[in-house]
């Protein structure tokens, strides 16, 4: 019988390094073929065609998990739940692999978040819509000056990013581009070692 395993992960998930690291681990004892229904940053296809394991895309996860002996979902706060019913209720052995994903969140809509990051934090974005441009043009100057260490939060970058990793950042922004976007991608892309 051939093992099938179903893997799935957010969107929001960006560090390929983890995911090679803790799915090549999963894999490493046997022979398997990969069943998906997503792979929105193309982590599946990838791993799969550098270690020439078999994979195969469905339409919906429904249909991904239908063959499957194993699963393996990447999730944060719980983003799986009806696929993980399904799959206990299929009785399929799964492992859950716990990520802390950093997220944008709107503060004005009450959107529940741990960090503020709007103006006058040394999170927020110096540049103003209208000012000095349109919203892609001021979240453009942002990443540049994020990626080059001229804003507040350089002075003591590792220590103020340690402290937000898996935060719900809060900006008035959303569900608009936003300069958190900007942060949460740097911050989902580590890989944290765990």
């Amino acid at each position: 019988m051939t093992n099938k395993v179903f893997v799935m992960y957010p969107a929001e998930f960006l560090s390929f390094v983890k995911f090679e690291r803790k799915f090549g681990r999963i894999l490493q004892s046997k022979k398997f073929v990969v069943h998906c229904a997503e792979d929105p940053n193309g982590f599946i296809g990838r791993f799969c065609t550098e270690k020439s394991i078999e994979f195969q895309g469905f339409e919906t996860w429904q249909d991904a998990i239908r063959d499957c002996t194993h699963a393996v979902l990447f999730e944060d706060r719980d983003d799986y739940f009806l696929v993980k019913q399904a799959i206990w209720d299929m009785g399929i052995p799964y492992r859950a692999i716990e990520l802390e994903l950093t997220r944008v969140v709107n503060r004005d809509r009450g959107d529940a978040y741990d960090t503020y990051i709007g103006r006058g934090t040394i999170w927020g974005n110096p540049y103003q819509i209208g000012a000095d441009g349109d919203r892609d043009e001021v979240i453009r100057k942002f990443k540049y000056d994020f990626d080059n260490g001229l804003l507040k939060v350089s002075a003591d970058f590792e220590k103020h990013v340690t402290a937000i990793k898996g935060h719900r950042l809060a900006c008035h922004c959303k569900p608009a581009a936003c300069h958190g976007d900007i942060i949460a991608a740097y911050l989902n892309s580590l890989d944290d070692g765990k």
